[in-house]
């Protein structure tokens, strides 16, 4: 039997619905899509990325030299957040536990895009010369984070957990949730002593 080039693409158009057909029919409204629709994000309430990073640098000797977080999370539903902080030339932290809680409130009081869900990694860099910023000792003396507390360095790295998956994230979850839901109020803004000029003693 002779098939016209007609016939044939009709039977292809035909096919080609057919197996359309098949394809697995798409989420009903209001289903998550994606692990990363579970997540909270883009609250009305809260502080922007820029206004917690003014707050931060608003603190004298302290220059903020990255913060970055509230972005779509990965593949696996996580995101978090980095602040890198340079304690500047001529300045010492007199509180450095403080200095810490108030970079953890400050994170977690952002509304603008999404709930970290992870960590926040928080970095310290002083200057050739300078004092150095014990950053583990202040991270545990405001009680993010735990375990043995690592030497000071020039260049220092601390991650405060917000995995609920895991027993330290899950005890900061809990603490950030006994003052509400996420985004949490903006903290107060820290007392002038905080930080001081080397050889001041106040």
């Amino acid at each position: 039997m002779k098939i016209t080039r007609r016939r044939a693409l009709t039977s292809v158009v035909a096919l080609t619905i057919a197996l359309s057909g098949c394809s697995s029919s798409p989420p009903s409204p209001g289903e998550p899509q994606s692990a990363a629709e579970t997540i909270p994000h883009d609250a009305e309430t809260g502080q922007t990325l820029d206004e917690a990073r003014a707050s931060i640098e608003a603190i004298s000797g302290i220059a903020v030299t990255e913060f970055t977080g509230g972005g779509r999370p990965n593949v696996k539903g996580n995101t978090g957040y980095t602040v890198a902080l340079t304690i500047e030339p001529g300045y010492v932290v007199d509180y450095g536990d403080l200095l810490v809680d108030f970079v953890v409130w400050s994170v977690w009081s952002v509304g603008e895009g999404y709930m970290p869900n992870t960590q926040i990694e928080i970095r310290t860099s002083t200057g050739d010369g300078e004092p150095y910023f014990d950053l583990s000792a202040s991270g545990a003396g405001a009680g993010w984070t735990y375990g043995p507390v690592r030497e000071s360095a020039q260049h220092n790295t601390l991650v405060v957990p917000l995995s609920e998956d895991s027993p330290e994230g899950a005890l900061n979850l809990k603490r950030l949730a006994r003052e509400g839901d996420w985004p949490g109020a903006v903290p107060d803004a820290l007392p002038d002593d905080v930080t001081r000029t080397a050889g001041h003693d106040g």
